[in-house]
């Protein structure tokens, strides 16, 4: 069918796979190695390896099988600011409930960043689709990803911190 994504490790079922095994390790890497350095340090150092991380997906998808949006071959200087602003939401993306897991130990976002990392995975690692997958996840899925890793930072701050200690109760 026009306009459907191809995966571009040649199945579905390894593309799920790969995309498993890194919302696996966007769970296990926190868990274990936050209380090794200063919560804000770990966060931005797991944001960018996790940027790096998620473009990887998307470079390695379209270096393997050469298939590049037109934009980017066309013209690449323009299409940088899109990608640079993709590097920028996913680096972000990790470090909010990172930091949230180091400073506070909540762990509902983390969980949410796992499930999202399962998706972004899934969606860079297939090619051929109708749009870019980085672009439109830099304009508009990934902000809102954002905000919403954010919010349930704080709502599991909260909840812990007054709802659960029985601070409302005073």
């Amino acid at each position: 069918m026009p306009g459907t994504p191809d995966p571009a490790l040649g199945s579905d079922t390894l593309t799920r796979a790969v995309s498993i095994v890194a919302s696996v390790v966007v769970l296990a890497g926190p868990s274990v190695m936050a209380d090794r350095w200063p919560p804000l340090w770990f966060a931005l150092g797991v944001g960018i390896v996790y940027a790096g991380g998620c473009l990887g997906c998307w470079l390695g998808a379209r270096l393997v099988t050469g298939a590049f949006p037109s934009g980017l071959v066309d013209r690449p200087i323009a299409v940088l600011p899109l990608v640079f602003g993709g590097v920028a939401v996913l680096g972000i993306q990790a470090a909010v409930p990172v930091y949230g897991y180091a400073r506070y130990g909540v762990v509902v976002p983390l969980l949410a960043l796992a499930v999202v990392t399962n998706l972004v995975v899934y969606t860079f690692l297939q090619v051929r689709g109708e749009t870019d997958p980085l672009g439109l996840y830099a304009l508009f899925f990934g902000p809102a990803v954002v905000v919403g890793l954010a919010v349930l930072v704080g709502l599991e701050v909260v909840v812990r911190r007054f709802v659960l200690a029985g601070w409302w109760l005073l």
